[in-house]
């Protein structure tokens, strides 16, 4: 269907996810016209880890479990698509997922008003959950990730910036999705507050130990498994954790461009100096604090689900 997590991660939501698939794709087929359907169907088609659908399912699961979860899983999955398409064009990315991105396809105009226009549907998915709580938690989350993406903007080309500055940055484009994800899901099912709590601090931890590890995947997978080039993040001017604790000898020059030759020069020193490693142990640090939150969840075959789900994030080839 398109998911590349291995479908036992997934095991108590496995049929909802291929229904919510099915739902995703035939939305997408219905947008009038190939300048609208074709790059975002493209994009889909091309897979994806449909974590955070997966998180409102698995929190669903864990109460209950309606019709209205289906809704709120298609529009998580939307406004992350509407995103990646934005990101695309203030990045100026070829490729996703080794495809050409919307903005490469249709340029950067027309991408913008193809995410604009899921944003729009996702915004619609979630009105018919008919909660407004959850409307708020989705608008919310999209006004942080934007934040996210301004304060990667003012970061790009300082590749000094703070761990801190960085944690902040991915809590806002990466993690408040995920949390939001997660409490939506058990908003829905009924859960009490102490569990809503918990639900939305793990989806916080988890999102940021995917994003570290997604940024370390950046300079120590190969160009075929990731989908685009190695050291693209670098080379787009973005500072991640790999870089920021490598510790290298020669430090970059602040508020320029690095070439293409120099990226694949900084990519080599940085995974000399063992700066990816320790990136990911900070990633399995947040990964087990994503772990402990759930022990006020009910002993249910989701909550082991969105265990094993943590470790996975951090262990993960891709």
């Amino acid at each position: 269907m398109g998911r590349t997590v291995d479908a036992g991660l997934f095991a108590p939501v496995a049929e909802d996810l291929d229904y919510i698939e099915l739902r995703l794709r035939a939305s997408i087929a219905d947008d009038d016209g190939p300048p609208m359907s074709g790059p975002m169907g493209a994009l889909f088609a091309a897979g994806g880890k449909r974590l955070r659908p997966a998180l409102v399912l698995l929190a669903g699961r864990l109460g209950n479990f309606r019709e209205a979860h289906h809704n709120a899983a298609m529009a998580v999955e939307l406004v992350h698509a509407a995103t990646l398409v934005h990101d695309d064009v203030i990045d100026r990315s070829p490729l996703r997922r080794g495809l050409p991105t919307v903005a490469a396809a249709l340029g950067a105009e027309p991408a913008i008003v193809v995410g604009d226009y899921y944003f729009a549907k996702a915004y619609e998915q979630a009105a018919l959950t008919e909660e407004p709580a959850v409307v708020a938690a989705i608008a919310g989350s999209v006004m942080w990730i934007c934040r996210g993406e301004l304060a990667q903007h003012e970061s790009r080309y300082r590749y000094r910036t703070s761990v801190e500055e960085y944690l902040a940055r991915i809590r806002g484009k990466t993690a408040t999705l995920l949390a939001a994800s997660a409490w939506i899901g058990g908003r829905l099912a009924g859960l009490d507050k102490a569990v809503l709590a918990a639900l939305h601090a793990y989806g916080t931890e988890l999102g940021l130990a995917f994003q570290i590890a997604d940024d370390v995947l950046d300079y120590t997978a190969d160009a075929a498994e990731l989908g685009k080039p190695v050291g693209q993040d670098l080379l787009e001017g973005h500072a991640t954790l790999p870089l920021l604790l490598a510790g290298l000898r020669r430090p970059l020059p602040e508020g320029e461009p690095l070439s293409t030759e120099r990226v694949a020069q900084v990519v080599a020193e940085v995974c000399a100096s063992g700066g990816p490693e320790r990136a990911l142990e900070e990633a399995g640090r947040h990964a087990e604090a994503a772990r402990r939150r759930l022990s006020v969840l009910p002993a249910r075959p989701p909550r082991d689900s969105l265990g094993n789900l943590a470790s996975y994030v951090v262990e993960r080839r891709l």
